[in-house]
């Protein structure tokens, strides 16, 4: 089975049965020569200071295609979904574009009256769901009009979803649980039209956390900010792991790069500077821990910390090379 003869099978198809031999890449042209070669079923002539390809038997090029391409005749209007039409056509469902058009959204309420519009009358009511269910959930796509009047929450730990006692006390809106990695999808849909009051993100502060938070500030700015949790230069201190830090190095770099470009808010600064100083990550579980943390307002820290920051600071324009991660 060869993908490269497929492709170029398919192309000659759409093109009626005449090709210029430019518009296959090298691998198709390979794998096409060859198969007439073999089968005589498709020719190949000069055409002025090109070359063109033809089909001398069709009815044997479809019938080899739609044996590499059971279903090569679907098309991407139908209303096969994608995977099922990457596995027609490659028989791989991940071969060709493998995203979803739609996402669901888990949201729980951090009070009552939290409600979703979605601009046709249409009403979802997070906090009776959560209620009695326990949690909702909301189907998004890009085109939708869903929205809420309340702050938006994005978490990224389940652990955080199940057990809200973490919030502050003044603390409303909804909770979305994200699993790890913001979605283009998901960004996308934030970045269409005002969805919240505000968006809190609060993620891991390590370094895929923090570009997750570069992307989404990239795209709806100062409506968007990462929540600091209380004490969290004390349980940086006692909790902060280096293997996930050094980890995630290359993303930590890539999020300050691009945050410093477009203004990074202070107290995120602060964070990152601290982050860097110390050489250690700090997971969002960590806002469940009490041993240890001052339960008086932390003014200062530590001075050996304090050095170590800046310290950092001063070396944080040569070692924050700009690395490109999966953007969008």
């Amino acid at each position: 089975m060869s993908r490269s003869l497929a492709d170029a099978l398919e192309k000659l198809l759409v093109a009626g049965g005449r090709l210029a031999a430019s518009q296959l890449t090298a691998a198709q042209r390979g794998a096409l020569e060859e198969f007439a070669r073999r089968t005589l079923a498709v020719r190949l002539s000069v055409s002025g200071r090109g070359s063109l390809y033809q089909i001398a038997a069709l009815e044997q090029v479809q019938a080899h295609l739609a044996q590499l391409r059971p279903g090569h005749t679907e098309n991407a209007a139908s209303v096969i979904p994608q995977r099922a039409l990457n596995m027609s056509r490659n028989r791989d469902s991940k071969s060709g574009s493998a995203r979803h058009s739609v996402q669901y959204l888990l949201l729980k309420a951090v009070n009552d009256g939290q409600y979703w519009r979605d601009g046709k009358g249409q009403l979802l009511d997070v906090s009776q769901l959560t209620q009695t269910c326990g949690a909702a959930a909301l189907a998004v796509q890009s085109g939708d009009d869903w929205h809420t009047a309340s702050p938006l929450w994005l978490i990224e730990n389940q652990a955080l979803f199940d057990d809200i006692s973490w919030l502050p006390a003044d603390a409303s809106g909804t909770l979305c649980y994200y699993s790890g990695q913001l979605s283009g999808l998901l960004l996308y849909w934030l970045a269409k039209r005002p969805r919240a009051s505000q968006v809190i993100l609060f993620p891991d502060y390590d370094g895929i956390g923090l570009q997750n938070f570069a992307r989404l500030y990239e795209l709806i700015g100062g409506t968007c900010k990462l929540w600091l949790m209380p004490h969290w230069q004390e349980r940086l201190r006692l909790y902060g792991n280096q293997r996930i830090w050094q980890d995630n190095l290359a993303n930590y770099q890539d999020a300050v790069s691009r945050l410093r470009s477009l203004g990074m808010p202070s107290e995120l600064a602060e964070l990152c500077d601290a982050l860097q100083g110390m050489g250690l990550a700090l997971e969002q579980e960590s806002v469940f821990l009490r041993r240890g943390i001052s339960q008086q307002p932390v003014n200062k820290m530590l001075s050996e910390d304090l050095e170590l920051i800046e310290i950092a600071k001063s070396r944080s324009s040569e070692t924050a090379l700009p690395v490109n991660l999966d953007d969008l």
